[in-house]
């Protein structure tokens, strides 16, 4: 069934919930060493890091459990009704953790509710972002699906650059004590206002795909695992370099600006800040592109940029010179924008419309689960065991590198016309 253009008020929709969801969900790194000193208290710092970035990784592990159920969901019941639940599943959580007590005050049951929070944001995010991608793609025609399927991954980072500029507002204009005493709880609570706007746009949405009521759920499900598990195994593969590069990069990174080159939270956050406009800038390019030069060459470009360049930038930022660092920063957010701008229509277009939400979700947030989540405690250890600051560079390079290697056995999918 092909569309007309997308109507704006689908995008704005789509848009809106990528930002509340991530938002919601990434805030919780930028204020990870306040979080580390109210709920994993410590004499040993690197411990209590540790352990807060372990509760970070939870949401990610849980995340292909919201991928299966919101996937049945939305093979099932209709795309529609992913985007409802999820968002509020998102909220919801948020709401508890910015009114939660403290260790000091419920000892460890402080920590064991914000893993539960964490664990809920986490199923929350493995139907929402796949959902959003899926719809939005199916409402659009060949011309406008590649710029449809780019929507919520702006959405995505633009919620990440929400709360990294919300951190550098608040760690510039008010005192540190006073953030760590309470301030750090706005953020979260800032985010359940941004949910309840998502959850009124998103009630006169229209259904993007009727599910075949004949078709029982259990062959569904058997289709996808016997008939999908190549392009399966890929997409995972292939997402490799964002579930490292996006939560290293974004994420982790600002962290390592202050540890390492001894800089002040405001600064690490405003550099992190600028690198997320050039992802999006480069996210809207790759996009673009692909619709001309076909969608495997933008991917190539992005992983194999990672892959050869990771090193070199990080090593460039080491020095401390602020046009240094910003270059590598800005550098690798080039690249994950580059790859970002083009997976998204990609993973559509390379599976059928009745397993498409179950296949998509799943494959994308196991990726993101065992490698995504783990990236920023995995970024500590490294450093922390091999005593070398450039650690982590290796690594993003080495998955970089698997997932270039799996983008060169996919087929070109993009004079693909129809979804069905």
């Amino acid at each position: 069934m092909e569309h007309k253009q997308i109507n704006k008020k689908i995008y704005f929709a789509g848009l809106m919930g990528e930002i509340m969801e991530w938002y919601d969900f990434t805030v919780y790194g930028f204020f990870a060493l306040v979080i580390a000193t109210h709920f994993f208290p410590s004499d040993n710092h690197f411990v209590s890091i540790m352990a807060t970035f372990a509760a970070f990784a939870v949401g990610f592990l849980v995340r292909p459990i919201g991928a299966i159920a919101f996937g049945f969901i939305g093979d099932n019941y209709g795309r529609k009704k992913v985007l409802t639940y999820s968002i509020f599943l998102m909220a919801f959580p948020s709401l508890i953790i910015g009114l939660m007590p403290t260790y000091e005050t419920i000892g460890i049951f402080a920590p064991i509710f914000l893993i539960l929070m964490r664990m809920l944001q986490g199923i929350s995010v493995g139907g929402e972002h796949t959902g959003s991608v899926i719809y939005l793609c199916e409402l659009s025609n060949f011309k406008y699906r590649a710029l449809s399927a780019v929507v919520p991954f702006v959405g995505t980072v633009l919620g990440v650059l929400l709360g990294s500029l919300v951190g550098t507002v608040i760690y510039a204009f008010l005192d540190n004590a006073l953030v760590t005493q309470w301030v750090w709880r706005i953020p979260f609570l800032l985010g359940v206002l941004i949910a309840g706007v998502g959850m009124m746009i998103r009630k006169t949405l229209p259904e993007s795909y009727t599910p075949d009521a004949e078709r029982s759920s259990s062959k569904k499900m058997l289709e996808t695992a016997k008939h999908n598990v190549k392009p399966f195994i890929k997409v995972f593969l292939m997402n490799l370099t964002f579930a490292v590069g996006f939560y290293t990069v974004f994420i982790y990174n600002p962290i390592w600006i202050q540890q390492f080159l001894h800089t002040t939270k405001e600064y690490a956050l405003e550099i992190n800040s600028i690198s997320l406009v050039f992802s999006i800038v480069a996210m809207l390019i790759s996009s673009y592109l692909s619709n001309i030069f076909g969608r495997k060459p933008l991917l190539l470009f992005a992983t194999g940029g990672m892959t050869f360049l990771s090193y070199p930038l990080y090593d460039m930022m080491l020095s401390g010179i602020p046009y240094h660092v910003l270059i590598g920063q800005g550098g690798l957010a080039i690249f994950i924008g580059s790859f970002m701008g083009v997976i998204g229509v990609v993973m559509v277009e390379l599976f059928k419309a009745e397993v498409r939400v179950s296949a998509v979700s799943v494959s994308f947030n196991l990726s993101f689960a065992i490698f995504g989540g783990t990236a920023p405690i995995v970024a500590t250890w490294l450093i922390h065991t091999t005593h070398n600051d450039l650690a982590l560079a290796w690594y993003l390079s080495l998955v970089s590198l698997i997932s270039f290697i799996t983008i060169l056995t996919i087929p070109e999918t993009y004079k693909q016309e129809s979804l069905e």
